[in-house]
């Protein structure tokens, strides 16, 4: 993201229903604070009246939207772009952050089936909000620390530990962050048991998406085993490295025995990765 506030696209098939609640919900709770759109990639002549409806019980007015065709300027004027069952249908430009939204589909539906596909929405927003506008709000430190930015294919795993324990290592000297090409649904239960018998923690993690900004801003991008592939952006500020992990399963090895391997060869990369990184701060 750039140093404006973020800018966020909506998309669905008829922007009639979940894209319109979630763009509603955006601009209220967000305010000012983030450029809003929504559109569709077949839209309906109006907005569902009873999407319409469900936002007015919770105080939110949509009946001056309209739905709106999508197109390629308005994906390549937004940050952070969210299908709801239509991304094939959306363009693709690197360094933009996509998300896909599974959501049940309001059409044809009464008020009391839309209401929980409401305030799902409303949960999903809020998240989003909070990762946003987390940076923006965070206390400027004058003292620069060096990042990196650890990527595999499901950020529930190799990614997160290496994370937990570049972040046991170093605290505060280096600002660590995790992501994933094509993030799962949540962490690697023994991935996070591995690391936590060496004093680290992956608690309060969870699966994201890789953030453009950071892409850009890191110093390093450290992308872990060969599932997951992060191709350089224009204006990336860092380099981007590749770790091969041996996998200890071609070995028959399983389950608390083959996350202690796979964690063991992360902290010495990561330790490595710690003193190289210190060294060029």
């Amino acid at each position: 993201m750039t140093d404006q506030k973020p800018s966020v696209l909506f998309v669905c098939v008829h922007n009639a229903g979940r894209s319109q609640m979630a763009a509603g919900y955006l601009r209220d709770l967000a305010g000012d604070r983030v450029e809003v759109r929504s559109a569709g990639s077949m839209p309906a002549e109006q907005i569902n009246p009873i999407a319409v409806e469900a936002m007015r019980e919770v105080g939110i007015d949509i009946t001056a939207e309209q739905p709106k065709v999508l197109t390629t300027q308005a994906v390549q004027d937004s940050d952070v772009v969210i299908t709801m069952g239509c991304g094939d249908a959306c363009p693709f430009f690197p360094g933009k952050r996509y998300e896909d939204w599974k959501l049940e589909d309001p059409a044809g539906q009464g008020i009391e089936a839309v209401r929980p596909i409401r305030d799902e929405i409303r949960s999903r927003i809020e998240a989003l909000i909070d990762e946003l506008l987390a940076s923006a709000d965070a206390p400027q430190d004058d003292e620069r620390h060096p990042s990196v930015l650890f990527v595999c294919k499901k950020n529930g795993g190799k990614s997160q530990m290496a994370a937990a324990l570049m972040r046991r290592l170093a605290g505060d000297a280096i600002q660590v962050h995790s992501a994933g090409t094509a993030p799962g649904s949540a962490l690697n239960a023994l991935s996070a048991a591995s690391v936590a018998e060496v004093g680290a923690s992956m608690d309060g993690e969870h699966p994201k998406p890789i953030e453009p900004g950071l892409l850009l801003s890191v110093d390093r991008v450290v992308v872990i085993g060969d599932e997951a592939v992060v191709e350089p952006v224009p204006g990336m500020a860092g380099a981007i490295e590749s770790w091969c992990i041996d996998e200890p399963s071609e070995r028959d090895i399983e389950g608390k025995e083959r996350m202690r391997l796979i964690r063991d060869e992360l902290a010495k990369k990561v330790r490595d990765l710690a003193s190289e990184l210190a060294s060029e701060d």
